[in-house]
């Protein structure tokens, strides 16, 4: 075998909390793709679906002993990939990717490792042929013995400028279709990639990725893709759209109702507080009637002064309203929240839970159903925020992210409580208190009552 990808472990052992949803990483699948149909041997492990300990995956890649190790990385497993990468024993080329390695790269460099370390910024597929090939046609940003630093963003001939005519090879994936605890089974999508938006807490932001320009791909290839997965898994009954923001104006609710009421799927994505802001009842109805079932929607918090300190629309009032005619259209919605930003105080926490309260309260109005994920705020690596507290002299332990058993525990969760600090102006046991009670909004269940809205196949 000549190249590895991997998806990259979040915990070093199985956890017996973890259940999140555990989607397949279409951008290792989509690298992967390429390689293949470049005739390079290639296979995917995905140790996140697979649940796969450290150790192991260790292990896997020692008797394996490919060529090249293609990772990802996140600010939440640094110190796993670290360590991963620095057991290696055999000569190997490894290529590291993902959102995180804007800033990370800084402390990638210093690895103790005699491999060649390659670390890419934005698109992979394209630029990982050629250093498999060994035929790589920029000079890197960044250089030093072993190591090497590209920008696959802006005029990069490495940069995919036409997404809708890159491929998919769906078998690399271990758990694609998913059957959901709910019962149904899904297939999952990417449409488009990059944000228009610019919050200070995400890594995807605007500001910070200029040269990584925002690229949607045609109804034609969408509609295209759709057919594929049909002939491919005809038990499958609902599509997830897996883009940063799917649904981010008027003109992408219009986009989405064309495409999928050519089928007779549900399918559910991410929608901003602002996209139903200029959409009519006549249009959400269309919404919901071509199968749309349930919207991902980051509130964050209910606070003005803590929503325009993260760049989200401080407007209370929009947002209930704009959110209401999603939840009167019978469309569920599944609210983001996020305790302890940098300088929050009880009074903004207290408003973040009245208003997750509310629209708990909308949605039984209408029939339909709101439930709540709810996480600890953490820096993520090349977001404002996180710039913001390196100026202010806080420092940020890279590798002092770890789970937080304490509040896993209380919500009989991981959900994802990574933390590597507390930020704000209150106890952490207080951020507990509040992330606790939001949950049980939907009485610590993650699907409460979600069944009876999911649409007969």
């Amino acid at each position: 075998m000549k190249v590895l990808c991997i998806n990259s472990p979040l915990f070093r052992e199985i956890n017996s909390l973890y259940d999140e949803d555990s989607l397949p990483p279409i951008g290792l699948g989509l690298i992967a793709t390429n390689l293949r149909n470049n005739g390079i041997s290639v296979e995917l492990i995905d140790a996140i679906a697979e649940r796969i300990p450290l150790n192991d995956l260790i292990g896997l890649l020692d008797a394996a002993r490919p060529k090249f190790v293609l990772v990802n990385i996140f600010t939440t497993n640094y110190s796993l990939v670290k360590e991963m990468i620095e057991s290696l024993k055999f000569e190997c080329h490894i290529i590291i990717g993902g959102l995180s390695t804007r800033e990370l790269y800084k402390e990638i460099v210093k690895w103790e490792t005699f491999n060649q370390i390659d670390i890419v910024f934005g698109d992979g597929e394209l630029i990982t042929l050629d250093i498999v090939n060994e035929q790589i046609f920029e000079e890197p940003v960044f250089s030093a013995p072993h190591r090497r630093v590209f920008k696959a963003e802006g005029n990069s001939k490495y940069f995919v400028k036409d997404i809708s005519k890159v491929s998919l090879d769906r078998s690399f994936f271990t758990n694609e279709p998913v059957i959901h605890p709910l019962g149904f089974t899904e297939a999952n999508i990417v449409t488009s990639r990059g944000c228009i938006y610019n919050c200070a807490f995400c890594a995807a932001a605007r500001s910070l990725n200029s040269d990584y320009f925002v690229r949607e791909r045609t109804e034609e290839s969408v509609v295209e893709e759709l057919k594929q997965i049909i002939a491919q898994y005809p038990e499958v009954n609902s599509i997830r759209v897996l883009d940063d923001l799917f649904l981010k104006t008027k003109f992408t609710v219009q986009k989405a109702i064309d495409v999928f009421s050519k089928f007779n799927f549900q399918w559910r994505s991410m929608a901003h507080v602002m996209t139903f802001d200029q959409v009519d009842e006549n249009t959400m109805n269309r919404l919901k009637e071509s199968g749309c079932h349930e919207l991902f929607i980051g509130i964050e918090s209910g606070s003005p002064g803590i929503l325009r300190s993260i760049h989200k629309t401080s407007n209370i009032d929009k947002i209930l309203t704009n959110l209401t005619k999603v939840l009167k259209a019978g469309i569920n919605i599944k609210g983001y929240f996020i305790y302890g930003f940098p300088n929050e105080t009880q009074s903004d926490m207290d408003l973040t839970f009245k208003l997750a309260n509310d629209l708990k309260n909308i949605s039984l109005e209408y029939g339909s159903n709101f439930r709540t994920s709810v996480f600890q705020y953490r820096p993520y690596h090349g977001t404002e925020i996180y710039y913001d507290l390196l100026e202010a002299g806080k420092t940020i332990e890279t590798e002092n992210v770890k789970p937080n058993e304490a509040l896993s525990h209380l919500v009989g969760r991981l959900q994802f409580n990574f933390h590597n600090g507390n930020y704000s102006e209150v106890a952490i046991e207080l951020i507990h208190d509040y992330i606790y009670r939001t949950i049980n909004l939907n009485g610590g269940e993650i699907f409460a009552q979600l069944k009876q809205y999911i649409k007969p196949t």
